[in-house]
């Protein structure tokens, strides 16, 4: 049945959000005190000025939950890469790398597109491969993030393995919302709040608007998406919430791998 109400977003569910660095609702002060949000990585400062702790990192559509998959099949490392240009440096490094990202190119049978259903389609052999992934945001969130921090990548799929991941660890988190392309996704923040949700365990503000409808909305408000909720192919995937156990972070190298193996 097509649901009529009004739609339900991030900021009708809480007190309102403010563009930049958000802070959590007071409500939920005692276990977020040492909690910041920036509502796209462009609001991150310059590496030097970031804040010690653990970055989370969500683009939901589609590279977190594209670097989930792939680590969950296998995958040995994913290399965020900035754009076509350092996709095809990397390919030529690389030769027996997979190899992709959010454009087209030939690649031919090394090619690799930043979408979970459309790298399910395919026929590559997934294990213990190396891949190359370009995304416009969720990569270059990635690598706006300082080089001496943990970075981890999340998306509803993989939320309450990343929240356990965080919560044997004494340090602030900084939630990142990649956006698309300086704007705020709000898949990307409903992203941030399932890793929330997971870490409060208990009613909150916030976690009381977590649910299915809350998605099937943000997805429909989304302005770069041109299909209905229902039409666009990865959103079945990321509605699999927790359905993956897999942390990406990021190691000394720059590749994400999986943490919890």
């Amino acid at each position: 049945m097509q649901q009529r109400d009004p739609p339900i977003t991030h900021r009708t569910a809480t007190e309102p959000l403010d563009p930049g660095v958000v802070s959590l609702p007071a409500t939920d002060a005692g276990r977020a005190a040492d909690w910041t949000f920036y509502e796209t990585y462009q609001a991150l400062p310059d590496p030097g000025e970031q804040a010690d702790g653990a970055y989370v990192v969500v683009d939901a559509i589609n590279f977190s939950t594209t670097v989930a998959w792939l680590l969950d099949r296998g995958v040995a490392s994913v290399t965020p890469l900035r754009d076509q240009t350092a996709a095809d440096g990397y390919a030529e490094a690389h030769p027996d790398a997979l190899v992709g990202g959010d454009y087209a190119f030939d690649g031919g049978d090394h090619l690799v597109r930043n979408s979970p259903t459309d790298c399910a389609e395919s026929d590559h052999a997934w294990l213990d491969a190396a891949v190359g992934l370009q995304s416009i945001n969720g990569a270059n969130a990635v690598r706006a993030v300082r080089e001496d921090a943990d970075c981890l990548v999340a998306s509803p799929v993989n939320a309450g393995a990343v929240a356990r991941w965080l919560d044997g660890r004494d340090e602030a988190i900084h939630f990142v919302a990649a956006g698309t392309r300086g704007e705020q996704a709000f898949e990307d923040t409903f992203g941030v709040y399932r890793v929330v949700h997971h870490l409060l365990d208990s009613p909150s503000s916030v976690t009381d608007a977590l649910h299915l409808r809350l998605l099937d909305h943000v997805y429909a408000t989304a302005t770069h998406l041109n299909n209905p909720p229902d039409l666009h192919p990865d959103q079945r995937v990321i509605r699999a919430f927790d359905s993956l156990d897999v942390v990406p972070w990021r190691d000394a190298e720059g590749r994400l791998v999986d943490a919890a193996r």
